[in-house]
């Protein structure tokens, strides 16, 4: 490559509407904390939403660091009970699951999750871990043994480029870890919906 090659910009990678909805959890929940005003968040949700590359939305949030983005896993362990994190949670890169008996359930539809990729490391003795993610999202279980529990990715598929990924490691015992989409309620049936809104099951 000359020295003209060189000169010539290079094309910027268009931003998703997952892009844009990522970067406006990011600034509304700066709202919550107190890092933003209203009237901020107004304008910077009229850019983010008409953000046309991902170098357009890093200038809307480029002062808006995810609280608790440095810090370390979020671990969570149950020995009988149920531990929960559904509709809006803050999401680390890093979880860490450990059931003895019961059940820990982490649903993502609702979360605020600033990266593509987030790794749960499951241990399911003989209770149940069961993971909830967003349609646009895809499951990974290629580092989970089994001694006489299930394992089941009904979710699946390969990564794209800036597709959120659920990265998930582990073993089962007796236990379950198991990793689907929202359930359709009935309502969701009858109208043909295919995407159901989150549910608390």
């Amino acid at each position: 490559m000359d020295a003209n090659e060189a000169s010539v910009p290079q094309p910027l990678t268009r931003a998703s509407d997952a892009d844009r909805e990522a970067a406006a959890e990011q600034l509304r929940a700066a709202v919550a904390d107190g890092r933003l005003d209203l009237a901020e968040l107004d304008d910077r949700l009229t850019a983010a939403y008409g953000a046309k590359t991902r170098a357009d939305l890093a200038l809307v949030t480029a002062d808006l660091e995810p609280v608790g983005a440095a810090s370390g896993p979020l671990i969570l362990r149950t020995k009988s009970g149920s531990i929960k994190r559904t509709g809006h949670w803050d999401v680390p890169a890093e979880i860490i699951a450990e059931c003895s008996s019961g059940t820990i359930k982490l649903d993502f539809t609702e979360a605020s999750v600033p990266h593509r990729e987030v790794k749960v490391r499951a241990t399911a003795t003989s209770g149940s871990v069961v993971l909830i993610v967003p349609h646009d999202w895809v499951v990974v279980m290629d580092d989970v043994s089994s001694v006489s529990g299930s394992i089941a990715n009904k979710v699946g598929g390969r990564p794209g480029p800036y597709q959120p990924v659920l990265r998930v490691s582990g073993s089962v015992r007796s236990g379950t870890i198991v990793a689907r989409h929202p359930r359709r309620s009935f309502w969701d049936w009858l109208r043909g919906r295919k995407h159901p809104r989150p549910a608390d099951d």
